[in-house]
């Protein structure tokens, strides 16, 4: 068996899916910006420069191949320790306040360097003293570990984080680097070393696999959370994590990627989640038969729309099944999944637009994530509103969440004729839809408005007029808000992301 190319692939395989896990905790505790993923490769990178050189020093200064497989064997218990016990540290950092960017670069750069110094070990081994055979060999050798790099992520990605937590993935990384090692120690190692690394390797190995049995396997999450307290709940898949917080009365928080995602209050009196702007769109469009929408996150906002007079379809695009386990814990929420009226599907909302070109809707909602985060440009650009126009009926309105971008309320101001804000969302169409909003006939609507059989607003409440009195903003009076020109935001430039997105602490 040529084991160097086993050495060299699951050095791959373990390095590639150790730093998927780095981007997924990392960008966690750096709210899912854009540039968490530049600073954990830029961290690897080092680690992995570091650790070849040490392992081209090593290759230069032993002359036996034997004590080259020691090491190697030596490095990989090191690195399953380290795959484990690293991500631990990171996260009671966090929860400590210690975020110095020196700290964590290294952390992550012992992450990468434990393995990178095997690389050319194994590559060493693998050519060996047959000159006639080097080409082939070392072929081989970065074969398997290319082979390794492809197949980690993937599976990693793909069916490791969709089954288990982050924390226990990287506990199944960590074994695989042990199972590793006690093979390659016990077929490579001479009998005294052979003992002790297979044995040294199996008992870590099931230290390591009762602690990750007996713990919280959430509890890394737990760690690094913004809000620094215990989430009531955490949802973990390979498209994100999603937290929820407890509040009172039934009015949890909920979290996408370690930010604000919304609230699970449906009472307008308290409404501590901005329930005038969906509710809004009952009178800017008073007979939305067909509605669309990109978001569910917990349900709340669907569960006021199902209600919204002459409703007749609602289609749900959303990225994350997790929210749909999510709403399950809330009656009102689950009951709107439940809806015969409505259809979900999980998928990428401009991919599921492009498919269902004849699709028309008389409103569209964007439960849009924070401007500043990793790919919201997708929701914000011009290209992707002139996608969702095109899926517009005649008079229909679309809204989505501006999260304080002048950026996004401009770029929506380009697109289509007609675009206001009301609070800190954009509401865009082709005809001038202000008129509606102070129309008598809204405060009627608002007024007979129910919710689960029960008037939505209590007699004689005072909020709807609260509600209703709230101005539309033009983009003048916004432009004055900002100390710069607004800009168009595309998917070229990316601005809400880069050029005027959130940086690291």
């Amino acid at each position: 068996m040529n084991y160097p190319a086993l050495l060299s692939f699951v050095c791959g395989f373990a390095s590639l899916s150790v730093e998927i896990l780095w981007v997924r905790l990392y960008g966690f505790a750096q709210f899912s910006t854009p540039v968490a993923f530049g600073f954990v490769l830029m961290a690897y990178l080092l680690g992995i420069a570091l650790g070849a050189y040490a392992g081209g020093m090593a290759c230069r200064s032993q002359r036996t191949d034997e004590k080259l497989w020691r090491f190697c064997v030596l490095a990989l218990i090191l690195s399953a320790v380290l795959t484990l016990a690293l991500p631990m540290l990171f996260g009671w950092l966090m929860f400590n306040g210690i975020n110095d960017l020196l700290i964590v670069l290294t952390i992550m750069a012992m992450a990468s360097g434990v393995l990178a110094f095997v690389f050319p070990i194994a590559h060493h081994l693998g050519v060996g003293q047959h000159s006639d055979l080097q080409g082939r060999r070392f072929a081989s050798v970065y074969t398997s570990n290319v082979m390794g790099g492809a197949i980690g992520p993937l599976t990693t990605g793909y069916v490791l984080m969709d089954s288990f937590s982050l924390q226990q993935t990287f506990l199944v990384i960590s074994l695989v680097q042990f199972l590793a090692a006690m093979l390659l120690g016990w077929m490579k190692l001479g009998q005294n070393y052979r003992k002790v690394c297979t044995g040294s390797s199996l008992v870590l190995a099931l230290a390591m696999a009762w602690t990750g049995q007996t713990i919280d396997p959430h509890a890394l999450i737990q760690l690094v959370n913004q809000r620094g307290e215990h989430a009531k709940t955490v949802i973990e898949n390979r498209h994100g994590v999603i937290t929820l917080f407890e509040g009172k009365n039934g009015d949890d928080a909920v979290f996408g990627g370690n930010v604000y995602d919304g609230r699970t209050n449906l009472d307008p009196e308290i409404n501590s989640n901005g329930l005038q702007r969906p509710l809004l769109l009952a009178a800017l469009q008073p007979e939305p038969r067909r509605v669309l929408m990109v978001g569910l996150s917990i349900g709340t906002w669907l569960a006021l729309i199902n209600e919204f007079p002459g409703v007749e379809q609602v289609d749900v695009v959303e990225i994350n099944p997790g929210y749909l386990q999510a709403a399950q814990a809330y009656p009102a929420q689950a009951r709107a999944l439940r809806d015969t009226r409505v259809h979900i599907a999980v998928d990428d909302a401009r991919r599921w637009l492009r498919l269902h070109p004849d699709r028309r809707y008389d409103l569209v909602i964007m439960n849009t994530t924070w401007h500043w985060r990793s790919n919201a440009s997708l929701l914000l650009s011009a290209e992707f509103l002139r996608l969702v126009k095109s899926h517009m009926a005649p008079g229909a309105v679309m809204a989505f969440n501006a999260t304080g971008s002048g950026d996004a309320f401009f770029t929506a101001s380009r697109v289509f004729e007609h675009a206001y804000r009301y609070i800190n969302f954009v509401y865009a169409a082709d005809f001038d839809f202000r008129p509606r909003k102070d129309d008598s006939a809204t405060h009627d609507l608002y007024a007979k408005l129910s919710l689960g059989k029960r008037p939505f607003f209590a007699p004689g409440s005072k909020t709807i007029d609260k509600f209703i009195h709230e101005p539309f903003l033009t983009i003048p009076q916004d432009q004055k808000g900002f100390e710069r020109p607004l800009e168009l935001i595309t998917d070229q430039n990316m601005i809400t992301e880069f050029k005027y997105g959130k940086r690291l602490n």
